[in-house]
């Protein structure tokens, strides 16, 4: 590859990043190109060179969002290997998690937008949360094989919902209640002592 498709293939790699943890932070409508581009030290004139559209770029960004997701999640719930709900569970529900919107659970900041987007982006969401499901009957062991599938989506509804209402309720006593308490809850679902785990960074 040449000096100037390496450059350009890094600066698209850098439009993808930047717009993925844009559009978590802000919503998908929340940032124009214009702003995005500004934010790179690109010219607007410039996305063309990589994109043939808006909707292209968004495509790509929550695909890129979504993959990264997908390997937070893995890294949570086997944990050197080894299934470890409680540590998905209550990394997937902390203040950190909570607070690092951008670099967080694109599922959870963005469903509300994705439900009024065409099939494109809802076929994005909804492989990754078949992926995400798949996980969860995995790390199941002590789970009967019948009920894992159905158990595992319950918990996920309760996850995505717990992290939206902490988000919602900002800062507060609220918020850290509902993170502890839907954390707690569904580690005794799932049949598990309760663990704290504080970290976090992204999840799917």
């Amino acid at each position: 590859m040449g000096h100037s498709q390496a450059d350009k293939a890094q600066t698209h790699q850098r439009l993808v990043r930047t717009a993925a943890g844009q559009f978590r932070d802000r919503g998908i409508e929340g940032i124009s190109l214009a702003e995005l581009m500004k934010l790179l030290g690109l010219t607007h004139g410039g996305f063309y060179k990589h994109f043939s559209s808006r909707d292209e770029l968004v495509g790509e960004a929550i695909g890129y969002a979504l993959a990264e997701g997908d390997a937070a999640m893995h890294g949570w719930l086997f944990k050197d290997g080894k299934a470890d709900l409680p540590n998905f569970i209550h990394t997937y529900l902390s203040e950190a998690h909570r607070d690092s919107r951008a670099n967080g659970c694109t599922v959870s900041a963005l469903s509300a937008d994705v439900a009024r987007k065409g099939e494109d982006l809802q076929g994005l969401f909804r492989d990754q949360i078949e992926r995400n499901i798949g996980m969860l009957v995995a790390a199941m062991e002590g789970v009967p094989a019948g009920e894992r599938r159905g158990q595992a989506m319950l918990l996920l509804s309760a996850l995505y919902g717990a992290l939206m209402l902490a988000r919602s309720t900002g800062d507060s006593r609220l918020s850290q209640e509902f993170l502890r308490t839907v954390g707690d809850k569904l580690v005794a679902l799932g049949g598990a002592a309760p663990k704290k785990v504080r970290g976090a960074s992204k999840a799917a």
